[in-house]
């Protein structure tokens, strides 16, 4: 007869998704033949790792590896330029791989394996303050990425370090069942959520974050660090919104069917849901 139980299933998954070696190796290895190449080609003053690798909050080879890289010169009134600058580049220097322009990065696939990079034409502004591609028009917008480290690790500090194996699970389950949400979206819902509601209890949790997640109504957000930029959802259409609506509506309904078995002891209707939950 199984042990197995709702929080174990859960751990189970955050150890298949954290990133391995082979993962961290390969993403070493891929950094350091684009920035020699952005160096040696487009004169690129600066390469720093940004998003949910830096963040430590990746899913192993799902999540994509993030950068700025600082560009030389004045930047133009249109980002297009910088992008179509990087784009060209890359594909002319880099093999065995893919490379497209998805707003606001290039992104870099590689056929061989291993997370793939999107790399964001950034200039800078002061204090870690850069223009990079307004990801939902032509122009720029101001992004910051210290600031949001800064307040992923203070939420992680607040909760006893179980914060970001939260937006771990949160962010599995949108790329499980392929869920038209924005990553940084979710996460920054996620941190803001567990801020507010430590200790975190993980199937205790992701019932009540998907809860507060279907309250919010899908909505674009506040910046929870007060940075000053609106955190959109990702969606490009009413059509996504909708599907990714309906995509949590299951989420809800497995998460607190899960923990009402659990709280009853029928510990293999608590995974059944936790697993479908998943995609399992």
């Amino acid at each position: 007869m199984s042990n197995a139980t709702a929080q174990s299933v859960l751990l189970s998954v955050l150890k298949s998704v954290t990133p391995d070696d082979a993962a961290r190796a390969a993403a070493a290895q891929h950094r350091a033949s684009i920035e020699d190449w952005l160096e040696s080609d487009v004169g690129i003053i600066r390469m720093r790792e940004t998003g949910s690798w830096h963040h430590g909050t990746a899913l192993n080879i799902e999540s994509d590896v993030d950068y700025f890289v600082t560009m030389p010169g004045l930047k133009s009134a249109s980002s297009g330029p910088a992008l179509e600058t990087l784009h060209a580049s890359l594909a002319r220097g880099l093999s065995e791989c893919t490379v497209s322009i998805e707003r606001p990065a290039v992104r870099i696939t590689y056929l061989g394996g291993g997370p793939a990079v999107e790399i964001t034409p950034a200039y800078f502004r002061e204090a870690d303050d850069y223009d990079i591609p307004d990801p939902d028009g032509t122009g720029w917008v101001r992004s910051n990425p210290a600031i949001h480290l800064d307040y992923v690790n203070k939420v992680q500090k607040a909760t006893d370090g179980r914060a970001k194996s939260l937006i771990r699970l949160v962010k599995t389950w949108r790329t499980r069942n392929r869920v038209q949400l924005s990553s940084f979206y979710l996460e920054m819902r996620t941190a803001q959520y567990a801020l507010q509601n430590s200790p975190i209890i993980y199937d205790w949790d992701l019932r009540d974050f998907f809860k507060s997640l279907h309250e919010s109504g899908l909505r674009d957000m506040n910046d929870p660090t007060d940075y000053g930029r609106r955190i959109t959802t990702g969606t490009r259409s009413e059509v996504e919104l909708l599907v990714a609506g309906l995509a949590l509506d299951s989420a809800l309904t497995a998460s607190r069917l899960a923990r009402e078995a659990t709280e009853n002891e029928d510990h293999l209707t608590a995974v059944r849901h936790t697993r479908s939950l998943f995609g399992v």
